[in-house]
């Protein structure tokens, strides 16, 4: 197995026909990374199998000579919308036996008949001088190795070592303090005692109402994160912590920082290649609630001044990570505080994000569009198929289609949920508005929120 990186950014969005990419959606490597017993035993079973449907964005970035790894055949209307857009569908595999809990690379590990199939395209590169085929997978763990290990595949990313490293939100702090970024009032905290110290430091450097975010290290989508915005709930917080994240040492220690009220949230992402070259893409301002993103907004329009600055950073931080071993991907949040200041880096993710995944809409739908990406949670009492969904839309003249280049593009069906569970069906519905200027993809967020409020009742 050789961990050496093309670049992807090129190989997507202008040389589509190099190379053969191998796709895996392994999302849950936080899990792999940093194993957490807590977690083993509160997994919301009915949300986790919508969460592992959410792969089906990953062919949005597909060429038409790759393969993807799904855990089951998507919804063929998904894949007729797909194709009648211009996306170019892959080769879809799925693992014999599936299901729809057991991370996809356990599964994969698990399928001889598949691992030979993948084998059969590396050789078939190697054997012929052709095209080389690559594993790309959401994140590189052990079982991401293992699997470009059998089948004699190139890795796009870095060792799985150094990515559960980078992955670390202490890791970020202190790699934006050591390439002297701006960074939140706060500090790292090795226990309680030290939690309580920091919170009362920095509720006494307040000017009005204290507000802070207390970090535990490992996590994703907002998971162990705890906002903090009166002293007198620090007990009762640090009690949750301690029963759902644990707040001794042993969990890596936390960080404790000021709440900003932000200007603007902002998302970049890195390709870093084998050679140290660095590559920032795809800047997005992202729309999040609290500490969960819920969408994003394409281009960012922060004027040329701070975009320049926010790329200064990132090369800066991409061959910083480069000299610790890192390729490969990567995506980074950081924002404007509300005074205008750039904190470049909040947080590093050394590993795909749901952000990375609509990058490269322009190769396909152009770039003269403006693009929001929303995300909704939605129970409804009845099965909502994806067929459905865009009737709803069409009604309405939202759909966006080839002959009507504007409106509403849902880019999953499997996370479109048919297995009841006691409070109806559990859906996520992920949506791209794109329009000609940003009051006509504003419009129609507000009607497409009334579709989706509606949907609650149907």
């Amino acid at each position: 197995m050789t961990t050496k990186t093309m670049n992807l950014v090129e190989a997507l969005a202008h040389e589509r026909d190099h190379g053969v990419l191998i796709w895996l959606f392994n999302i849950g490597a936080e899990q792999v990374w940093h194993p957490s017993p807590r977690k083993g035993g509160m997994v919301d079973r009915d949300e986790q199998q919508v969460v592992n449907r959410m792969e089906e964005m990953n062919l949005l970035l597909c060429r038409s000579q790759d393969v993807i790894v799904l855990r089951e055949k998507p919804d063929e209307a998904f894949l007729d919308m797909l194709q009648r857009l211009g996306f170019s569908l892959p080769r879809i595999e799925v693992p014999e036996p599936s299901d729809p809990l057991t991370p996809i690379s356990e599964l994969v590990l698990a399928d001889k008949a598949l691992l030979a199939r993948l084998r059969a395209v590396a050789e078939a590169g190697h054997s012929s001088g052709g095209a080389k085929a690559w594993l790309v997978p959401y994140a590189v763990t052990p079982q991401e190795e293992a699997i470009a290990e059998y089948c004699g595949l190139e890795l796009i990313g870095a060792p799985s070592s150094v990515s559960a490293q980078v992955n670390d939100k202490i890791f970020s702090r202190l790699t934006a303090q050591k390439l002297g970024f701006a960074v939140s009032e706060g500090a790292v905290c090795e226990d309680e005692a030290a939690i309580r110290r920091e919170c009362v430091r920095l509720a006494e450097l307040a000017d009005g109402p204290v507000k802070l975010i207390i970090k535990q290290p490992h996590g994703a989508s907002g998971q162990g994160m705890y906002m903090l915005d009166e002293l007198s709930k620090l007990d009762t917080l640090l009690s949750v912590m301690r029963r759902f994240g644990g707040s001794s040492p042993s969990s890596g220690g936390w960080l404790v920082e000021r709440w900003h009220n932000k200007q603007m949230d902002l998302n970049y992402q890195l390709c870093i290649d084998e050679s140290g070259g660095v590559t920032m893409f795809s800047l997005k301002r992202q729309n999040v609630d609290g500490t969960v993103y819920i969408g994003s907004q394409v281009p960012a329009d922060i004027g040329a001044e701070l975009e320049e600055e926010v790329r200064r950073c990132a090369y800066q931080l991409g061959t910083y990570l480069y000299s610790i071993g890192y390729t490969g991907m990567a995506s980074i949040d950081g924002f404007v505080d509300e005074d205008g200041l750039l904190v470049p880096v909040i947080e590093i993710n050394g590993r795909f994000t749901l952000s990375t995944y609509i990058s490269f809409l322009s190769s396909v739908l152009g770039e003269q569009h403006k693009t929001l990406s929303r995300y909704y949670r939605n129970v409804t009492a009845s099965p909502l198929t994806y067929s459905r969904l865009c009737e709803l839309l069409a009604e309405e003249g939202l759909l966006y289609t080839p002959e009507r280049p504007q409106g509403v593009f849902v880019y999953t069906a499997g996370t479109l949920s048919d297995i009841p569970v006691k409070r109806g069906y559990v859906n996520r519905i992920f949506t791209l508005i794109l329009a000609d200027n940003w009051q006509e993809a504003e419009a129609c967020a507000h009607k497409l929120e009334g579709i989706i409020a509606g949907l609650a009742c149907s």
